[in-house]
């Protein structure tokens, strides 16, 4: 999919994670920076997260490797199979070393190795997501 093609959208970021740390922390800095967050632990989660309100989300967070029988590949297979899901942009976190044809194959919109600097990943989310205020600059 082409960046330029996608306007910042309103709407939550689904963090797809299964280290609780990582999620729980990553939740609460993007809330204090104004967006909305749902979560989801496993692939399974994530797909009933998408398919129960797809158009509520504007991002999706995805980590490859999830506990379970649904990976972090097969929520991105079934989300770009489905036209409803398909339009969501993705950004890939992970720390798995993947094959350059598997990852082009996913047509992820950004992908980022674990560890990522928090900056980082704001500066791609911006280009995403509007954020509905943040918490920081109410103080």
């Amino acid at each position: 999919m082409d960046q330029a093609a996608h306007a910042p959208r309103r709407g939550a970021i689904l963090v797809i994670e299964d280290r609780d740390d990582v999620r729980q922390g990553l939740g609460q800095l993007l809330e204090l920076h104004g967006y909305l967050v749902e979560d989801a632990i496993t692939g399974d989660q994530a797909l009933q997260h998408l398919n129960s309100e797809p158009d509520g989300f504007a991002l999706i967070l995805l980590d490859l490797m999830l506990p379970g029988t649904t990976s972090g590949r097969d929520v991105r297979r079934q989300q770009l199979a489905d036209p409803a899901l398909a339009t969501i942009p993705t950004i890939v976190v992970t720390g798995t070393d993947i094959d350059p044809r598997e990852r082009v194959g996913l047509h992820p919109e950004a992908w980022l190795e674990k560890p990522y600097r928090f900056d980082e990943l704001l500066a791609l989310i911006k280009r995403y997501v509007v954020s509905e205020g943040s918490a920081l600059q109410a103080e």
